[in-house]
């Protein structure tokens, strides 16, 4: 019977209910109420509202019965609006500090669940938007900045913009937040709000800046063709603007600032090369001030005007002058950090502000930070992908001061730096005698810088002549040499660096090397694999033949490789006719763990052949699916009810695995489709067993049971053929009756049918393209975009995006068809952003995984929403309302899947009262 006490109507909570009277008692309330079940999560919200409205209580338990409140209608089960309407009649005759946790905790309602406007009835938004406007103009700034937060609710979005030069800061940074979440869930911001937002950056208030310094860049992008007062594009005066915050007081804003200096695009070359110089442009003297935006808080605004002057140079002129050498010499490493993302990020917009980087970041590599010396090697590292990577003496000395660093993960990053850089001839033997010293010093080097130097060879072939050859091996023209030691490693080195030169130089160097250093190649290639080029007999002198035979005698590798590709169809043809005896074993003879584990053994020994065809790949992965369905039975012989969990799990493999087969082979016959199908009610049979044997629930069992005679009626009409009677028989008993002895006469007497799939069938698969290296900001208030940029091979249908979340939370979305394009024969390309809510609260370093995938129709959707989850439904569902909450095509994967770190980049803030406990 359902009553209706105080505000929440519910069904469980007894009719004495009373409010929490202690602290205490409310505390330990909060810190339960995540593990209570239904019935005691509207007791709790009940006790809570009652609680919050009683005036006689102290305003901290009142304040966590709001708290508690807030907790229970963020859950499922309660009546959400009844609740969040409760909380909105309670602000009326509440005190400040608990309208201030009333208003945080509807923000937080809001943030969480994204339709949570459409909630509540007019009447209730009426009530709550009177009293926010009385309380936006309250004497207490706390309360003020609570319900600026709640303008959004309410609709009141175009009046926030008069709260952003509020006397308190913190109502200010409220403002600001609201503005910048408008921005990030696709808002677009006026370009009049353009001078606001940098007289924002002028705030007191570090907090107030931080947000200003985001908004400034994100107006700034959005209307970059735009000219600013000062006759620039919007987007360079954004960026000189943003280039002024590297000096700030703060070092949050100064991170800040040099973080989103590497998120501009586009900007002018002249902008981007003047960070690099502390002197002043010339060209950014003061200009007539007709052009702009109009009305008074447009750019005209006096706040945009009060750092000029008319006869001096402008503060403004000189922001982007030195910005990153300022921000590479802050004295903080948080904020160095940010300057060297940056600069690689913007290295690919300008090759002179690429050229002109490098000296700087050479300059970072006696840095007193470990971290920081590795970012700004990495960051080379990264631009010498690009381009090759000129060094200077003066860059040289600093690099090879180095690697003599005493972390080794430093070393291996300069060694990789200096295999993408170019040095003079002086310069080579310099460093030549660095890495020398360093073999001697840390042997454990060895073949990363054997690795460099191959690359160095290849860099330096204009350089390296014979005469620098012979210097580098001690090799005399009017004497004979000694030989040198094959295990020396300086000299392994030397001959490594000199024998990876390109093909017309490497001529003109052998022709000067002793034969005993040709007599060493054949060992040097065995024992430094990818170390020295592959036709190295051509350069073998014609009366060294047994050098020349020792060259191109095959490795151990290239003798595998080779064999392979010579035996390679005798090969695969073998292994598959092993699969097939197997799996024909399984389908005719009594089930065992043994012919499970043979079968498995045999079809994944398979799938490891290269070259196999796409038609034997799919008899593969059925044979896989087989082995599940011999597992199956010999459980369900057993008759273990200590293994029904078990029995689920293997149930929900071999459904979707049916699935997945179905879904992304291309051309499958209705014959092979059969096989599959009668897979499928193996999987359903052996999930209804194992469902009798648990906790029997007929809310499930009696749906299921006629889905089954339904499945099991069209595969009897499928099977046509004389050669499949007996299962036709098992067919027709499972159709007429579904007791548990029946169901497992069908299990124990099951035999998988003869699957062939045609020659011609292709396999759908698709690769997701690396993104950036960086991580992806985000501020856990608003959503994460995940880029998926994917080819898809063989399909272009019933395409999902698949997200895992951090919990290990799993979200799907289908992909629109017009982000799919077409891009060859059978091949598409995918470019779409996915917006994900994150967890609240989360702080901390995390990621997400990516990948992509098909939906196929389901056969009976009831039934298949069950098998394929491995589990039967919690007893505190109702049966109906689990079914539509998980009713859906199954979804399979074609793709890796691909790891994607976030990173926040601000802390939630507190926005409740002072006196918040």
């Amino acid at each position: 019977m359902s009553t209706k006490r105080g505000f929440v109507e519910t069904d469980t909570c007894p009719s004495d209910c009373t409010p929490y009277t202690t602290y205490q008692e409310a505390h330990n309330a909060l810190q339960a109420l995540k593990h209570t079940s239904h019935a005691g999560i509207l007791e709790h919200a009940e006790r809570a509202l009652l609680t919050v409205s009683a005036q006689h209580l102290p305003s901290a338990i009142r304040q966590i019965g709001v708290r508690l409140a807030t907790i229970a209608c963020a859950h499922p089960e309660p009546n959400s609006a009844s609740i969040a309407a409760s909380l909105v009649r309670a602000l009326k005759d509440a005190d400040p500090s608990i309208r201030c946790e009333i208003y945080a905790s509807l923000i937080t309602l809001h943030e969480i669940k994204s339709q949570f406007h459409t909630f509540l009835s007019p009447e209730v938004t009426n009530a709550l938007g009177q009293c926010v406007r009385a309380d936006v103009n309250h004497s207490q700034h706390h309360l003020r900045s609570a319900a600026v937060a709640c303008l959004q609710i309410v609709g009141g979005n175009n009046g926030v913009r008069r709260f952003t030069d509020d006397a308190h800061p913190k109502v200010r940074q409220t403002a600001l937040s609201v503005i910048q979440r408008q921005q990030m869930v696709g808002k677009e911001l006026g370009a009049e709000m353009y001078g606001e937002c940098v007289a924002a950056t002028l705030d007191d208030a570090e907090q107030v800046r931080m947000i200003a310094v985001s908004l400034v860049w994100a107006i700034g992008s959005q209307y970059a063709k735009h000219v600013s007062l000062h006759n620039l594009r919007l987007l360079d005066d954004a960026f000189i603007k943003v280039c002024d915050m590297v000096n700030d007081s703060s070092m949050l804003v100064r991170q800040r600032a040099c973080l989103i200096l590497g998120r501009f695009r586009r900007v002018s070359p002249q902008y981007l090369e003047q960070t690099f110089s502390k002197q002043v442009m010339s060209n950014l003297r003061s200009v007539p001030r007709s052009l702009g935006y109009g009305r008074n808080r447009g750019l005209h605004s006096s706040k945009f005007h009060q750092r000029e002057t008319v006869d001096e140079l402008r503060l403004l002129d000189s922001g982007a002058a030195g910005a990153f050498v300022h921000g590479l010499e802050d004295e903080y490493q948080e904020v160095r950090d940010a300057a060297i993302e940056s600069i690689l990020e913007l290295s690919s917009e300008s090759p002179v502000f690429s050229s002109r980087a490098v000296d700087f970041l050479v300059d970072m590599f006696n840095d007193s930070s470990d971290r920081v010396r590795v970012r700004a090697i990495r960051a080379l590292t990264v631009m010498g992908t690009r381009s090759v990577i000129y060094l200077t003496d003066e860059q040289l000395s600093i690099a090879v001061s180095a690697i003599k660093d005493s972390s080794q993960s430093v070393r291996l990053r300069i060694y990789e730096f200096l295999s993408v850089s170019v040095v003079s001839s002086n310069g080579l033997q310099q460093l030549m005698h660095a890495i020398q010293d360093n073999l001697e010093a840390y042997s454990s080097d060895l073949l990363p810088v054997y690795r460099a130097l191959k690359l160095l060879g290849a860099n330096h072939s204009n350089i390296i002549t014979p005469q620098l050859t012979c210097t580098l091996l001690n090799i005399s023209q009017h004497y004979l040499s000694r030989e040198a030691r094959i295990d020396d490693v300086v000299y392994a080195g030397n001959v490594i660096l000199v024998i990876n030169t390109k093909r017309a130089t490497r001529h003109a160097v052998a022709s000067v090397l002793p034969d005993y250093v040709f007599g060493h190649l054949p060992y040097l290639c065995d024992k430094y694999p990818g170390c020295l080029p592959n036709n190295l007999a051509e350069y073998v002198p014609a009366h060294l033949p047994y050098v020349r035979q020792m060259l191109v005698r095959p490795t151990p590798d290239t003798l595998v490789t080779q064999m392979t590709r010579d035996d390679d169809e005798q090969q695969t043809s073998a292994l598959f006719t092993r699969m097939q005896r197997v799996l024909n074993k399984a389908c005719e003879e009594p089930a065992s763990a043994q012919i499970a584990d043979d079968l498995v053994l045999a079809a994944r020994t398979f799938l490891h052949t290269a070259t196999a065809e796409c038609r034997q790949k799919v008899v593969a992965r059925y044979a896989e699916l087989v082995s599940i369905g011999v597992k199956i039975k010999v459980m369900v012989e057993s008759h273990d009810t200590m293994q029904v969990g078990e029995l689920f799990a293997l149930t929900a493999r071999l459904m979707h695995g049916s699935y997945e087969i179905e879904a992304r082979t291309q051309g499958l016959d209705p014959l092979a489709r059969t096989s599959l199908v009668y897979l499928r009610v193996l999987a359903h049979t052996a999930w209804l067993f194992a469902h009798s044997l648990s906790e029997h629930d007929p809310r499930v069992s009696a749906k299921m049971r006629e889905e089954l005679q339904l499945r099991a009626t069209s595969v009897a009409q499928a099977l046509s053929s004389d050669k499949f009677t007996a299962a036709k028989e098992l067919l027709s008993a499972l159709s007429n009756d579904q007791t548990p002895k029946i169901l497992q006469h069908f299990v124990r007497e099951f035999r998988a049918l003869e699957f062939v799939p045609k020659s011609q069938c292709q396999y759908a698969r698709a690769e997701i393209q690396p993104g950036s290296r960086r991580p992806l900001e985000f501020d856990h208030r608003f959503p994460l975009r995940v880029p998926i940029n994917a080819r898809l091979f063989w399909t272009s249908r019933n395409i999902v995006a698949n997200v895992t979340l951090p919990t290990q939370a799993t979200r799907v979305w289908r992909v629109p068809p017009n982000f799919i394009k077409p891009c060859g024969l059978m091949q598409s390309s995918l470019e779409w952003d996915v917006e994900v809510e994150l967890p609240l609260g989360s702080g901390e370093v995390a990621a997400v995984k990516v990948a992509v995938g098909m939906e196929c129709a389901s056969d009976v959707p009831w039934s298949d929403a069950f098998v394929v989850r491995a589990a039967s439904v919690p007893v505190l569902y109702d049966i109906t309302d689990y079914y539509k909450k998980h009713e859906s095509h199954v979804v399979v994967e074609i793709s890796s899947l691909q790891t994607l770190s976030v990173n926040p980049i601000e802390i939630r803030p507190q926005p409740s009262a002072h006196t918040r406990i």
